[in-house]
């Protein structure tokens, strides 16, 4: 990062989303102190370069030159690699032994991996917020996997015996008999335990890095209480992704339309969302708010979701050359055409919900008008 020393103090510290007035907390300096330094040029006392550095994240060579020296890996460097390696590598191993083991041993030996590679970035490596992102995300992957597998055995040892077979062609049936509603409930609910299995761990994680628990009181040491903020409307606007994606099935309503059209709907509804993520992703291209593009990507990719939520009313009769009524009972040359179904809007309006909420509701101290004009100057 190239520019003066105070462009550079006052780049690390925004984006560390940071103060001066907190920034000074930390170093236990006055804010005028930290205000002279980005506005005057002036340089803080020897002393205070180390401190300064660690609250901003960086290291001393980036705050005192913006060039920044090529230098070999250190052992501090590999071990860091290392702990990516156990905490990655460890959901990549669950998956391939899931191919041939019992998944609760599987998850038990991915649980040994991250915690050990947490153990290496806490005590023998730089502590880097894209371990905590990656780790956070892995997790959520193989919990997702896991939780559905511990549900799907559990509804088929109750509602079939033991056959996960006849659980899956109950699926199906409930989805071509347009009852796609229930699916969703079932793949919200697995969803939502996958998410607060996920938040146990981390909050694990934390707790045993930090020793400071996350409790939502007056009292806590670390500052985590939810807040709202009002954000700008250009990151509000790719909640309406979602919406556009259920409503891209109300064309499908009409009686006219060729069976062409219905053959090729996967295909087309693939190209509607590839557009509408990009379109949604127009608002957030300045600065400040590039961060959200891949979480418009992700839920427009959610949306993809809605093809299983089809419901089948009519079908194409090759014989006759004409539409007819749709039923289970149809023989297998008859071509089921999907419509829209009142499931659409309700996954459309869960996860418009969901990206208003991510930019609503902050964890941390609220922010005070003080504050924000700190943070302008």
């Amino acid at each position: 990062m190239e520019g003066t020393f105070s462009e550079r103090l006052r780049q690390y510290r925004r984006s560390k989303n940071l103060t001066q007035q907190e920034l000074a907390d930390r170093l236990g300096v006055s804010n005028k102190t930290v205000s002279r330094w980005e506005s005057e040029g002036g340089y803080p006392d020897v002393p205070l370069l180390v401190p300064l550095a660690r609250a901003l994240g960086v290291t001393v060579d980036d705050l005192l030159d913006g060039e920044k020296p090529v230098r070999a890996l250190s052992r501090a460097d590999w071990q860091s690699l290392l702990s990516f390696a156990f905490a990655l590598g460890g959901g990549v191993l669950f998956y391939l032994l899931d191919l041939f083991m019992p998944m609760a041993l599987c998850y038990c030996a991915y649980l040994g991996c991250m915690a050990y590679g947490v153990y290496l970035q806490k005590y023998y490596a730089y502590h880097s917020r894209w371990f905590q992102i990656s780790n956070a995300l892995m997790c959520l992957a193989v919990n997702l996997t896991f939780v559905t597998a511990v549900l799907t055995a559990a509804a088929a040892l109750i509602w079939f015996g033991s056959s996960q077979a006849m659980l899956g062609a109950s699926v199906q049936v409930q989805l071509l008999r347009g009852n796609g509603g229930q699916v969703l409930l079932a793949v919200l609910a697995v969803l939502v335990c996958a998410v607060l299995l996920t938040a146990a761990i981390q909050a694990a994680i934390y707790r045993w890095n930090t020793g400071n628990p996350l409790c939502w009181g007056e009292g806590m040491s670390v500052q985590l209480r939810p807040h709202l903020v009002r954000p700008p409307l250009r990151r509000l606007l790719p909640g309406l992704v979602p919406w556009l994606a259920a409503a891209f099935w109300l064309f499908y309503e009409r009686p006219d339309l060729p069976v062409a059209l219905y053959e090729e709907q996967e295909t087309a509804f693939c190209l509607c969302l590839v557009i509408l993520a990009v379109l949604g992703s127009l608002p957030l291209l300045d600065r400040g708010h590039r961060r959200w593009i891949p979480g418009v990507w992700c839920m427009t990719a959610l949306c993809w979701g809605m093809i299983g939520l089809r419901v089948y009313k009519i079908a194409w009769s090759p014989v006759t050359q004409r539409i007819i009524p749709y039923s289970t009972t149809l023989g297998s040359i008859y071509v089921p055409l999907g419509q829209a179904s009142w499931a659409m809007p309700v996954a459309a309006a869960v996860l418009c919900a969901v990206w208003v909420l991510l930019q609503c509701v902050r964890l941390g101290p609220p922010r005070t008008a003080a504050s924000e004009i700190k943070e302008e100057a």
